[in-house]
């Protein structure tokens, strides 16, 4: 099979997932859960580059029309691009693609750095327009650069947030990125990285939303198609794991980091088709163990419910046939979720005041990495606290 990355033949199906819906759509009434649509989700994994796929052929417009991700909700996603802003607050004009509500730009709008964000979500742009964080509510591509100058010119800094594996054609994006960045100016993109997906079994982390799933070899192939050399890399906690890169253009690249070089060298020693079927293997071991866990919970009468709907939620209730009949409802903090269901399981979502007249002792934090914030919340209670996968109290 053809790899859209590399252009050479060595993709194969390594795994699959079964049936799953859309992650990021989370059905609000009857109506909308019975024209709910299940696709079949095999992950294909390319040995020449160490990158995964999914295959599936979704148009990509229905993923953003509405969306449902708030980034500003998470205390450690803020502190996140607070720090990323401090970073960049000498840069004379910094453009955040797929600027959510505005998480980096409200930092940035206060070093006084000049700001433009783009985001394809109108309801998530509306949001960041009101509170005065600028955002063009539009898909970023040759056309949106246009009017991205008659703004503010050309940036010397662009920002993708866990973007760039949401892109169904990633060489014209980064043909994009090179005609609007300045000669000297920097690219960086901070990407959910497949070897951490792996080596930490977080299977869940593949859904729709995101065709293409990014060592640092399958970037380094892309971006020298482009021009565009990987200047640094360097991990970060979010989204369980994920790297921050740093390009720039070819002609104006004179070093290279060994950080770049280090990384490069442990992937080839461990990403493999074999590697990841292995990896595989566990998560579905421990999808067992977390169902028969919640059965167990149910049999002793304990009521159980779970902490976060992130679209990653949706991937493990539905491979591992989890519904309310185990998890009686999720809080959420996201109020554009509240009151709809979970995609595909159609476990309830509420509101953390839900839970203040009844006790809940036992909870499935599905945004565990959030765990220091979500615990502040339950100071006063005693409350057992889960990872899911692989299940395991905190």
């Amino acid at each position: 099979m053809f790899c859209k990355i590399c252009e050479k033949n060595q993709l194969e199906k390594a795994f699959s997932l079964g049936k799953q819906p859309l992650a990021n759509k989370y059905p609000r009434d009857d109506f909308e859960i019975d024209n709910e649509k299940l696709y079949e989700m095999d992950i294909f994994f390319c040995n020449n580059c160490l990158s995964c796929k999914i295959d599936v052929d979704i148009s990509r417009d229905i993923f953003f029309q509405d969306y449902f991700y708030l980034s500003s909700v998470n205390k450690e996603l803020v502190e996140h691009f607070e720090d990323l802003a401090l970073e960049l607050k000498d840069k004379k004009f910094v453009l955040d693609i797929g600027s959510n509500d505005g998480i980096l730009l409200k930092p940035l709008k206060q070093y006084k750095v000049k700001f433009l964000g783009i985001d394809p979500s109108e309801n998530v742009g509306k949001i960041a327009n009101s509170n005065g964080l600028t955002t063009l509510i539009s898909f970023f591509n040759q056309e949106s650069s246009k009017e991205i100058i008659k703004i503010g010119g050309r940036p010397d800094c662009i920002v993708a947030s866990s973007v760039f594996t949401h892109l169904e054609d990633p060489l014209t994006f980064i043909e994009d990125v090179y005609n609007l960045l300045d000669d000297n100016g920097t690219f960086i993109i901070e990407v959910e990285y497949l070897k951490n997906i792996l080596e930490q079994v977080q299977f869940e982390r593949f859904y729709f939303d995101r065709p293409f799933y990014y060592s640092l070899h399958s970037l380094q192939k892309l971006f020298d198609k482009k021009n565009m050399k990987i200047i640094d890399v360097k991990p970060i906690k979010a989204h369980g794991g994920s790297i921050r890169v740093y390009l720039k253009k070819n002609k104006v690249v004179s070093k290279i980091s060994e950080n770049v070089l280090s990384m490069l060298r442990e992937e080839k020693n461990k990403l493999s088709m074999a590697y990841a079927k292995s990896c595989f293997n566990i998560f579905k071991s421990e999808i067992k163990i977390l169902k028969d866990n919640l059965e167990n919970f149910k049999l002793k009468n304990l009521n159980v419910i779970g902490y976060g709907a992130p679209a990653r939620l949706a991937t493990i209730t539905n491979f591992g046939k989890i519904d309310k009949n185990l998890i009686k409802f999720i809080i959420d903090d996201s109020p554009l979720k509240v009151n709809r269901f979970t995609p595909g399981s159609h476990i309830p979502i509420k509101n953390y005041e839900a839970i203040k007249d009844n006790f809940y002792r036992e909870i499935i934090l599905f945004a565990y990495e959030y765990y220091s914030s979500i615990k502040s919340k339950f100071l006063n209670k005693d409350v057992n606290f889960y990872k899911p996968i692989p299940m395991k109290k905190l």
